[in-house]
């Protein structure tokens, strides 16, 4: 029998579900927290006493010191942003020597990649951080003689070869797009400085996180994005470039499934989406969809609202868009890497239903329940929530598979009793009886027990259940 345990967390939405959060929480009871997908276009926050951070490649646990970090051979790294991101956990005071691990097998993101994603990311929302182009290159392998990925462990055994692959991959895809002539010389010595910074990370030994768990590492696997934006399970072409599923974390983490145990979902309790794709429980649907997607959203950034909207005003709105606008300025729902508007909806139950069953969601965890508090301010007083699925006039207990047929989708909405929370609470039993009603109707209909909510953005900003 196995010695050591995997646990898996991914997120049950469309993204920014508080992940991070709930990572730092569970973190003190394991070993190593390993990320299995996605490279520098997925932002994690978290909240401390030791000040807030930002994370895109490292996992979300680096203030519980004792546990090792390791990114899997399923992301793709960012050299440059590695580096800065590496430095900028230093600048606060935590150790990352003998901590970060890197698998050699991750593919290096290269110039061309990121030119590619400028030229051809803009329709379907991407962060033009190359992610999309270098998973796709994975796929392809080879052009003609052209080798098109590149792997971290490429790099530290021929770095000389590998890096003029790499310019001649840049300069074929300006020739092939006939594209002005630019020169990534700068771009590729910048990338020599961060390859010999994160070179004392990069783990050479493929069975490294094999071996740890064999001998009783406890690991519990990170997941980037979430599972609506998943290459094959979701919406094409509006998904992200890697599998975001719970069973991908064997493949890209680098460890047997036969040391898993558990899997736990993080979902929010006011939804959000980056970028364009079907929202059955969208505020203000399409008009919400083409105002957040306006020139990549950055025109309507968090500046932007907060000069122009009365939040108490448009609260009290008529319209499910204004609403959604309120809403987003109090839940401070903007991008983390491109700080653009997020789409804002409801609690959609069938889609969470939906995620949980596909996943085998062992345990749940809901985030942000205090904002729920601001329906109190709206026209009718209740929490709106979608029970219910109509496709063609028919009901269905699914999400549909297809990007035609989901926005197609008519969401099937009910109201709930809102509730005041007190955020000092730290016993499930004492909370709102409301929103402990609400609690127990997610569990009912959803098949799967709570592990706690958030009720707050401090670190210390939730509550277990028994």
């Amino acid at each position: 029998m196995p010695k050591g345990y995997s646990d898996v967390l991914i997120g049950l939405q469309y993204g920014d579900e508080g992940k991070a959060k709930v990572i730092d929480l569970l973190a003190k009871d394991y070993d190593i927290v390993a990320r299995f997908n996605g490279g520098a276009n997925a932002g994690h926050s978290i909240e401390t006493d030791q000040g807030s951070i930002s994370l895109n490649q490292v996992p979300s646990s680096i203030f519980q010191t004792h546990t090792l970090l390791y990114i899997g051979s399923g992301c793709v790294v960012n050299l440059e942003k590695l580096q800065k991101e590496v430095e900028k956990i230093s600048a606060m005071k935590i150790e990352m020597k003998d901590r970060l691990f890197i698998s050699d097998q991750a593919p290096v993101i290269q110039p061309h990649h990121i030119l590619m994603d400028e030229l051809m990311g803009g329709e379907i929302g991407t962060t033009k951080n190359g992610i999309g182009p270098a998973y796709s290159d994975k796929a392809l392998r080879m052009e003609g003689k052209r080798l098109l990925t590149i792997k971290l462990g490429d790099l530290l055994d021929d770095p000389k070869t590998f890096f003029a692959q790499m310019k001649n991959n840049f300069i074929e895809t300006l020739n092939k797009h006939d594209l002005p002539a630019r020169d990534c010389e700068l771009t590729l010595q910048h990338m020599q400085t961060a390859l010999d910074f994160i070179t004392p990370f990069v783990q050479r030994d493929t069975l490294w996180l094999q071996k740890k768990v064999a001998k009783g590492a406890k690991v519990l696997f990170e997941g980037a994005q979430s599972v609506m934006l998943d290459v094959t399970k979701g919406c094409v072409p509006f998904v992200t470039s890697s599998s975001t599923v719970a069973g991908a974390a064997y493949v890209g983490g680098d460890l047997s499934p036969n040391y898993h145990r558990k899997t736990i979902g993080v979902a929010k309790a006011i939804m959000s989406r980056v970028g364009f794709g079907p929202f059955a429980s969208e505020f203000g649907g399409l008009e919400s969809e083409n105002y957040c997607m306006e020139e990549g959203g950055n025109s309507h950034n968090r500046d932007y609202e907060e000069r122009t909207y009365d939040t108490t005003a448009y609260l009290q709105s008529e319209n499910p868009f204004e609403v959604g606008i309120a809403l987003r300025m109090l839940g401070r729902e903007y991008g983390t890497v491109t700080r653009r508007p997020r789409r804002v909806g409801m609690l959609d139950l069938v889609q969470l239903t939906h995620a949980i069953r596909g996943n085998g969601v062992d345990l749940l965890f809901l985030t942000k329940c205090d904002l729920l508090q601001d329906f109190n301010k709206t026209k009718d007083g209740t929490i709106p929530l979608v029970t219910g699925y109509k496709l063609n006039d028919e009901k269905i207990d699914y999400v549909p598979g297809s990007n035609v047929s989901y926005r197609k989708v008519e969401p099937v909405v009910e109201k709930r009793d809102c509730f005041t929370l007190d955020t000092t609470i730290t016993e499930w039993e004492k909370l709102p009886p409301p929103l402990l009603t609400l609690l127990t109707e997610i569990e009912k209909k959803a098949k799967c027990k709570f592990l706690g909510i958030g009720t707050g953005p401090q670190r210390d900003g939730f509550v277990l259940k028994g």
